[in-house]
């Protein structure tokens, strides 16, 4: 919703001091300000989570994970069909206000769109969680949309702002839902409203419609069908996993998984805001001799689990009595699961670094098939176990399927890395080997709730 400073009051003056150098490096640059806001989403969902595990018995819980998981879902779709394209363009084209604001209407279309099955299916199951996430769900791909743009190519001052205030807001809702005031359903809609709110409102200050509409040739609809269903079979089969869980095995064993990663959220944190560090490394070597490359990732893999385990291992010695105060009454379905849960954590570390190297080497194809095929995997292996043993058997799935991921990520990028690669034609959104610093990936950069 912002453009590219580039008039005269963004241009320095004079010869900078070292230190004014400095300070621009470290305050005024783009990368401080998107870890800032990633930060103060991640404590948002954070806080909003475990208020509603608190507060929400098992099946309420299961049906706010459901609905959360699903907001989840079509956001990053919004993202993978709609943003980065638009940041691909405004990043070309320093006049980039057509770009974004026709962007703003296909992602409102991409709202609606699937605002109706979630509004469909709350109204049949009764799920407030769904009505609430379905009503408020264009305003908040709008708000994402926004903070992505900022970030990504505008001034990202004005989206951490917004990001402050939505947290506070967040907060609020939680310490009246703590204090008995409201309920975990009113909680829930408070955090929704007042996002949605800031992305109506950040896109009416920009001048920009919230009607939908798309406005696509017929090759960019086919390029963002392409990479919207690419991201369904890979990143998003983890939420339709938990989707099939919710409609086949009940909403008991949903709300059991959301308690235990309620729990390891800051863990499950680590490892998804790592990307941002693993990629530039891996960037810097890669068209370095196989060995080389090699030793980067596992380099990168060891610090990776050397910060993830301690805080896997912390939940599993949390005394029951501190349990209870997190997650109350819940804390009794959850318990069984963590080390299970913990080691999908570990897992999704591993498969991380592996699914980076992928990404820096440029195998989109074999990316897309193995990601593809282990996501369409995962749905019935979740479904089937979680059938025969509950909750259990779902936690276990999810340990099998990580081990199995990580395993086939590092076995095609040991094999990928068996060539040395050509100078030539470098993967988009990695730098060459004389550029030294890589650009940074547009989804982890400006993170989301």
């Amino acid at each position: 919703m912002t453009y590219l400073p580039g008039s005269a009051a963004h241009r320095h003056r004079g010869r900078p001091s070292g230190a004014g150098v400095l300070v621009r490096r470290l305050v005024g640059g783009r990368a401080p300000w998107a870890v800032l806001t990633t930060a103060l989403s991640s404590v948002g969902n954070l806080l909003l989570s475990l208020t509603i595990a608190r507060l929400a018995p098992i099946e309420e819980l299961g049906r706010f994970a459901l609905a959360f998981s699903l907001y989840v879902l079509v956001t990053g779709l919004s993202r993978t069909v709609v943003t980065e394209a638009v940041l691909a363009e405004a990043a070309a084209e320093r006049v980039n206000r057509p770009a974004v604001a026709a962007g703003s209407r296909r992602v409102a279309a991409v709202g609606v769109g699937c605002a109706v099955p979630l509004l469909a299916g709350g109204i049949a199951d009764r799920s407030s969680y769904l009505i609430v996430a379905a009503v408020a769900l264009p305003g908040l791909l709008l708000h994402d949309y926004a903070r992505n743009i900022g970030v990504g190519v505008g001034r990202p001052r004005p989206p951490c702002m917004r990001e402050v205030v939505w947290t506070a807001l967040t907060a609020l809702a939680a310490l009246l839902g703590l204090a008995g005031v409201v309920g975990p359903s009113v909680v829930f809609g408070l955090w929704a409203g007042a996002g949605a709110l800031l992305g109506y409102a950040t896109t009416l200050l920009h001048g920009h419609r919230i009607q939908p509409g798309w406005h696509l040739d017929r090759v960019g609809s086919r390029a963002a069908a392409s990479y919207g269903l690419q991201f369904l079979l890979t990143a998003g089969s983890a939420q339709l996993a938990l989707t099939a869980l919710g409609v086949t095995i009940g909403m008991a064993v949903v709300g059991a998984l959301s308690a235990g990663r309620t729990v390891l959220g800051p863990a499950a944190l680590l490892v998804a805001s790592a990307s941002s560090l693993v990629i530039p490394h891996l960037a810097r070597v890669r068209a370095a001799a196989g060995p080389v490359r090699r030793r980067a990732a596992v380099h990168m893999t060891g610090v990776l689990l050397l910060a993830t385990a301690p805080a896997c291992l912390f939940v599993l010695v949390v005394p029951d009595r501190a349990g209870e105060v997190i997650l109350g009454d819940n804390w009794r379905h959850a318990e069984p699961l963590l080390w299970l849960l913990a080691l999908e954590v570990l897992f999704g570390g591993v498969a991380m670094v592996g699914f980076a190297g992928h990404r820096v080497q440029g195998a989109a194809r074999r990316s897309l098939l193995l990601g593809g095929g282990l996501g369409v995997l995962r749905v019935p292996v979740v479904v089937a176990f979680a059938v025969v043993w509950g909750a259990v058997g779902a936690a276990v799935a999810l340990a099998l399927m990580g081990l199995l991921s990580a395993a086939a990520w590092w076995a095609s990028y040991l094999q990928i890395t068996g060539v040395r690669p050509t100078a030539q034609n470098p993967p988009a959104g990695t730098p060459s080997a004389a550029e030294g610093t890589p650009a940074l990936s547009v989804p982890r950069v400006s993170g989301g709730r």
